[in-house]
C-alpha cells in the first residue's frame, strides 16, 4: 500500500520540481496527503479486517495509542521517548529525499501516514463520543510534522537534483530552495515543541472522547 499510494502523486511532483515549481509540488503533495487520509479513513471504516491485514503497523500503532489514551503512559506524551524517534525519522526521510529523488520518501511517508490514519478510523469506531474523537484524531503536532516533511521533501529533491548535474559535470538549472528547507526545518521544530506542550492535554481530551 505505501508503494501504490506514493506511486499516485509522484511524476507529478517529480516533473514540478525539475521545472522549478517548488510551491506547486508542495501544495501538490499538501492536497494529496489530504485526500490519500480521507481514503484510509473510509477504507478502514468500510472493510476493517482488510485495513488490519494491509496496512503495516496499523494494528500496533493503534494499540499503542489507545494505551497510551487510556493510561496515559508510552512515547507520545514523553519528550525523552518521542524526541530520538522523530529525530530518526526526520533523519531517514531526509537520506532518502537526497538519495531518491523523494521517491523512496515518499513511500516512507505513506507508510506512517497510513497507520495514522488507521488510527484515526480504529479511534471514531470505538469512542462513545465518535464526533469528538474525530476532531481530536488527527493531532495537530501531525499536522506540522506532515507540512515540514512535504516542505523538506520539495527542497532536498531539488537539491539531489542539482547533486546529479553537478556529477554530469554541468551547472544546476536552479539554486537549492533554501526556504522550502527552512520551513520544513521550522515546522518539524514547531511538532516537536508542541506535541511536548499539547500531548497531556490532548491524552485527557481523548480519554474523554473514548469514554
Amino acid at each position: 500500500m505505501p508503494i501504490l499510494g506514493a506511486a499516485v502523486p509522484y511524476p507529478i511532483f517529480f516533473l514540478q520540481v525539475r521545472r522549478q515549481q517548488y510551491k506547486s509540488a508542495f501544495w501538490w503533495m499538501l492536497v494529496w496527503g489530504v485526500l490519500q487520509s480521507i481514503a484510509v479513513i473510509v477504507a478502514t471504516t468500510l472493510a476493517p479486517e482488510t485495513a488490519a491485514k494491509v496496512i503495516l503497523r496499523g494494528q500496533s500503532y493503534t494499540k499503542e495509542m489507545l494505551h497510551w489514551i487510556r493510561t496515559g503512559d508510552g512515547m507520545e506524551g514523553s519528550l525523552n521517548l518521542f524526541l530520538p524517534d522523530h529525530l530518526l525519522h526526520y533523519g531517514i526521510f531526509c537520506i532518502l529525499c537526497v538519495v531518491t529523488l523523494s521517491s523512496m520518501a515518499l513511500i516512507f511517508g505513506t507508510w506512517m501516514l497510513n497507520y495514522m490514519n488507521f488510527y484515526v478510523a480504529v479511534l471514531v469506531k470505538l469512542s462513545a463520543k465518535p464526533w469528538l474523537a474525530a476532531i481530536l484524531g488527527w493531532y495537530p503536532w501531525s499536522l506540522l510534522r506532515i507540512i515540514g516533511f512535504i516542505a523538506t521533501g520539495v527542497a532536498l529533491a531539488a537539491l539531489g537534483l542539482n547533486l546529479i548535474t553537478r556529477i554530469r559535470s554541468e551547472v544546476p538549472k536552479s539554486p537549492f530552495p533554501k526556504i522550502y528547507m527552512l520551513i520544513g526545518i521550522g515546522f518539524v521544530i514547531a511538532d516537536i515543541v508542541v506535541k511536548a506542550v499539547l500531548a497531556p492535554i490532548w491524552q485527557k481530551l481523548l480519554l474523554s472522547a473514548l469514554g
